[in-house]
């Protein structure tokens, strides 16, 4: 599978203001974002399967309320272009 056909089928929604909404209305629990030392510019919901993925490539993967958000460290650019999702396609 290319990555631009990865993303069209499992990066599903870009959902950053929901998730900063629900974390600072305290219903999710993020002090592993802040143990990762990484800095999340996007939330994006995407597939369970994408989301096991990421996780093993260090990303940062929320899993709350049945849906599985990706914290990406990364903007301005298409998804598909990322490193990561480079990775993924390349296994």
């Amino acid at each position: 599978m290319d990555r631009e056909t990865l993303t069209k089928i499992h990066v599903l929604y870009p959902q950053s203001s929901v998730v900063e909404e629900l974390i600072q209305c305290g219903k999710l629990e993020c002090e592993s974002l802040y143990d990762a030392g990484c800095e999340v510019l996007e939330w994006w919901l995407v597939s369970d399967w994408l989301a096991v993925k990421l996780t093993e490539h260090g990303e940062v993967v929320i899993e709350d309320y049945g849906c599985r958000w990706w914290g990406r460290t990364t903007s301005g650019q298409a998804v598909y272009m990322d490193w990561v999702i480079a990775q993924i396609c390349g296994e």
